[in-house]
């Protein structure tokens, strides 16, 4: 997928991205999510077959619940956590690429679990889930929304501002777990010189020419352009072609 998904598409998208990061940092979040999709599964299937029959095993409902439950408080109280702790790093990579501008930008962590308790939830909603055949509370729901300004950068952000933004978040993704793994994972930067301006290009390539990270892949669909910013910014750099599906070295 694009990472500009990441913005315009649903919240689907976001919760795989973060459920990506944390699943590498943290052992118990993996477990955690590896618990509440299988008994998530079990629940729906468990709610289409009571749609069906017209009869409600509450008792085997409650023992799937039991699993869910506990598991679905823990992935939602580590995602509100790491939310807080990824904020700084996110809007210090912003602030290096933009002119000097006042801007913030923020992850703002939308949850069901954060107003009420997921018992309670799943309670609340039971006959709703019967008619529906699915489970219609939970972090599975959760979303992620990313603002500019306070505002939702979907919709008040620009294409200049939206780019910065997923390449700041590639950047504290890339920190985050070089921080916790004392590694230098492989960085990609797909497409990044498209939609910014020539200050915010000279930025970034300042800021990845520092040493700070390892291997670094950046494509673009533009050759002579690539090549001129690279020779610009004195970044060594090993240059690689695909024209008509062949290969070449550069």
């Amino acid at each position: 997928p694009q990472d500009i998904e990441l913005i315009w598409d649903g919240g689907e998208v976001r919760r795989k991205f973060f459920d990506t990061l944390l699943s590498q940092l943290d052992k118990s979040y993996l477990e955690n999510l590896i618990v509440y999709t299988n008994h998530l599964k079990q629940r729906n299937s468990l709610l289409r077959t009571f749609s069906e029959t017209g009869a409600v095993d509450h008792d085997l409902l409650a023992s799937y619940d039991q699993k869910l439950i506990p598991a679905g408080h823990a992935i939602s109280k580590k995602r509100a956590e790491w939310v807080h702790e990824f904020l700084p790093h996110l809007q210090e990579q912003y602030l290096f690429l933009i002119d000097g501008a006042n801007e913030e930008v923020k992850v703002e962590y939308n949850s069901d679990l954060q107003t009420a308790g997921f018992a309670d939830l799943l309670a609340k909603n039971l006959s709703k889930d019967i008619a529906l055949q699915r489970t219609t509370t939970g972090v599975h729901r959760d979303d992620f929304e990313f603002q500019i300004n306070g505002r939702e950068l979907k919709k008040f952000g620009s294409q200049g501002q939206q780019k910065s933004f997923l390449i700041a978040l590639k950047l504290a993704e890339f920190h985050a777990i070089a921080h916790a793994k004392s590694v230098k994972p492989l960085l990609l930067l797909d497409d990044i010189f498209d939609k910014l301006d020539d200050y915010r290009i000279h930025q970034l390539m300042r800021l990845i020419s520092q040493g700070t990270f390892g291997q670094i892949f950046i494509t673009d669909a533009r050759e002579g352009r690539s090549l001129e910013i690279i020779k610009a910014a004195h970044v060594n750099a090993q240059v690689f072609t695909v024209q008509n599906g062949i290969f070449t070295l550069g």
